[in-house]
């Protein structure tokens, strides 16, 4: 062996050790954040304004927190309406009701239930409510807004489903309001029943539409919480990836977000009306309702109408035999394609309505079980950005979240859900997911500067990461967030 190879060789070694001290040093120093937390829940120290009235929450380390306000409110299968107003202050420290949904089974897995830490929440059909954690109220800053959309496919989650989902260390990071919300799913905000009339027109989409009050409320009421109605990112996961591509080709949506972000949920398309009509008619059938008595559906027990919505997602299927349903092939809960609240999702040009907005998209290496799975979802980031550039939109920019989190003997690899903490910088605070290592504390300080630049700027590159260029189809340019080290991926 020359010298110089023992030089080279004695270097590696040295760099290796002094950059295990460093990490070393960094999760100390994270540690060392969270024991020197101060905690406020003074109704005086946390008093804000919104237009409806005050509320009161929490400061937890200089981040004033708020949970459970209600941004709208909404009868079964009826367009959100703008909430009552109060008098005096509204306690606003916990979690608000979730929309109802079909039970997680994933409780029985002892190891998926370690992983995810699932909160399911107090399930409840006034459940339009919303979260809030920034540094400042009225205090002449404009931060950046920052908005989360929950996945579970349009069916189940909510906005504190996973620790990840928590805002405080990404507001505290970066000087901006993190707002999470929940909003109706499944048969409460999917089934179609437009074929009974004018009163119903809008029930296939109550979902989405409830999203766009949401939206809405923001742009009236986030300068009091300190942040800038005009900068506002919207970004989610999975279902929650869907929903950010389904607003941005929403009219009713339009202006109010400048960025978006799309996670492990590009899925492109929309269900056709005369499907979801068919879902909706065999619903009321099943139930015993007919067009005179329709009405009623509005006090079925709610798991006596999911369970016959079900039975017609099931038998429409059927006829089907796969052809035809919407994102997936069949029938699911989902964006509509109404020609009116939802045109469309990536499709017949509707997308381009937002060709002005920056978007950021990506996906995990592996994503599911299933090769086949895995391969879709990244196939379909690769289409997303494809189409973005045939349309001579902004700049997209793509990720492969590739960190393989050692949590459980290494069981689940770079999952799916497995990046949400570190975009979050909760890599900590998720430790069951994440492992807590030195080498992805620092991976959650590199992924989380990148949201936190995006949503400032429209440009995700941040110190410490390889120059990020914008997605081409030439080129394919995808960012690999990875420990050791992140790089970029070509073509």
């Amino acid at each position: 062996m020359t010298h110089t190879n023992l030089v080279y060789q004695s270097y590696q070694r040295i760099m290796k050790e002094f950059r295990k001290i460093l990490l070393t040093l960094l999760a100390l120093s994270f540690g060392a954040q969270l024991h020197a937390q101060v905690f406020d829940s003074s109704t005086k120290a946390t008093l804000a304004q919104t237009r409806y009235g005050q509320v009161a929450g929490y400061i937890e380390g200089g981040v004033y927190t708020y949970k459970g306000i209600p941004y709208a409110k909404a009868a079964r299968f009826q367009p959100a309406q703008a909430p009552d107003a109060w008098t005096g202050v509204r306690s606003s420290r916990h979690w608000g009701p979730v929309c109802p949904q079909p039970k997680n089974n994933g409780w029985r897995n002892d190891q998926t239930a370690f992983f995810y830490q699932w909160n399911d929440g107090f399930p409840d059909e006034d459940c339009l409510r919303l979260n809030i954690w920034t540094k400042g109220l009225i205090d002449g800053r404009k931060r950046p807004v920052l908005f989360w959309l929950h996945g579970g496919g349009y069916t189940t989650g909510n906005g504190q489903e996973h620790p990840g989902y928590d805002g405080r260390n990404l507001a505290d990071k970066g000087d901006v309001v993190v707002v999470t919300i929940n909003h109706r799913l499944n048969v409460l905000g999917h089934l179609d029943l437009s074929a009974f009339g004018e009163k119903y027109r809008e029930s296939g989409n109550l979902g989405m539409t409830d999203i766009v009050a949401a939206l809405r409320w923001v742009r009236d009421n986030i300068a009091y919480f300190g942040g800038d109605p005009n900068c506002v990112t919207i970004f989610g996961q999975s279902g929650g990836g869907g929903k950010v591509s389904t607003l941005m080709c929403m009219p009713s949506a339009h202006g109010l977000f400048r960025r978006a972000m799309v996670m492990s949920g590009s899925f492109l398309g929309s269900t056709p009306q005369e499907i979801s009509r068919e879902v909706g008619c065999l619903t009321a059938e099943y139930l015993g309702l007919t067009a005179q008595t329709i009405d009623s559906i509005q006090t079925v027990p709610y798991e006596t109408l999911l369970d016959a919505a079900q039975k017609a997602i099931n038998e429409v299927n059927a006829r089907r035999q796969g052809e035809g349903g919407g994102r997936f092939g069949r029938v699911g809960w989902g964006p509509i394609n109404d020609g009116a609240a939802v045109p469309g999702v990536f499709e017949n040009g509707c997308e381009r309505l937002s060709n002005d907005i920056p978007l950021l998209v990506g996906s995990t290496l592996h994503e599911f079980t299933t090769p086949q799975v895995d391969e879709f979802v990244r196939q379909s980031v690769i289409r997303q950005a494809a189409m973005r550039c045939a349309d001579n939109g902004a700049p997209v920019y793509v990720y492969l979240s590739a960190y393989e989190v050692p949590t459980v003997d290494g069981d689940f690899h770079a999952c799916h859900c497995s990046d949400i903490p570190f975009f979050f910088n909760n890599v900590l605070k998720s430790a069951s997911m994440t492992g807590a290592t030195p080498e992805g504390l620092h991976l959650g300080d590199l992924m989380s500067s990148s949201l936190l630049n995006f949503a400032r700027t429209g440009n995700p590159n941040a110190d410490g990461l390889p120059q990020w260029s914008p997605f081409t189809v030439k080129d394919e340019a995808t960012m690999r967030f990875d420990a050791p080290e992140c790089r970029m991926m070509r073509k």
